[in-house]
């Protein structure tokens, strides 16, 4: 996510958006409904849908943020505790799905930050693209870029700490979602994201594991920013299942 970034480094396969299985087979068009993305019949992807009812709340705060972005001029840093097995990818994929669609007209750009990209980025890119193939909108989006998906003037990007590629879009504007967030130090995103960071209204959204073990979460920005978070920082709200999922530390 540097904006100083030059040199694309893809591996071989499965790389790109464009190059996702499946996408463009479907003809039919039509509406998105970001929860009617049919879940899997797999034990984890029923774990995963169990997990988007009970972040309602979160949800609801996130795109409330995302909304009234224009309205603001602080940024809000939302953080978000997951368990050692849970995975956020169908309730990110709701919600990225959402965002696209919602601002395909007035236009956004917004962005998915992961620790890996065979074992976080790729998965999501495949996610979104499979979630517009089941509600009939497959034709209503089109690769941008080898990590982006864009619907009208809307944009999202993926990016990934270990397979960083240029991209010079705007800064997001809208979004910036992190997952894994316990996985990624905060000296890298201090380097790399930040600087990109700084629209006015921006809603950034964190996803990790607290208290993970070895010296990774140590320095993580997650630990970093649900501190920070915790400790009442202004326009930042920390979401755990400890407290049912309701907003602790909203200021």
């Amino acid at each position: 996510m540097s904006p100083t970034a030059t040199a694309i480094v893809i591996p071989d396969n499965a790389t790109s958006i464009a190059g996702s299985p499946s996408v463009g087979e479907s003809k039919s068009v039509g509406v998105v409904s970001p929860m009617s993305i049919a879940p899997g019949s797999s034990e984890a992807s029923a774990k995963s849908v169990s997990l988007v009812d009970e972040l309602n709340t979160a949800w609801t705060h996130i795109v409330q943020s995302v909304t009234n972005r224009a309205s603001r001029s602080e940024s809000n840093v939302i953080t978000v505790d997951l368990a050692p097995d849970e995975s956020a990818q169908e309730f990110s994929t709701r919600l990225r799905m959402l965002l696209l669609v919602m601002n395909r007209a007035g236009g956004s750009v917004s962005a998915t930050v992961s620790p890996s990209f065979k074992g976080d980025t790729y998965p999501a890119m495949l996610a979104l693209v499979r979630g517009f193939e089941s509600s009939g909108a497959s034709d209503d989006w089109r690769p941008d870029g080898p990590r982006s998906i864009r619907m009208g003037n809307a944009k999202h990007l993926f990016v990934s700490v270990d397979m960083p590629v240029a991209d010079r879009s705007p800064s997001p504007d809208a979004l910036i979602e992190i997952v894994a967030a316990h996985r990624i130090s905060s000296e890298w995103y201090d380097q790399r994201v930040s600087p990109r960071a700084s629209s006015a209204g921006l809603t950034t959204v964190m996803f990790g594991v607290p208290n993970a073990p070895g010296s990774e979460y140590a320095n993580s920005i997650f630990k970093r920013e649900r501190t920070k978070n915790l400790s009442g920082r202004p326009g930042g709200i920390h979401f755990s299942r400890q407290t049912n999922w309701s907003a602790t530390a909203a200021v």
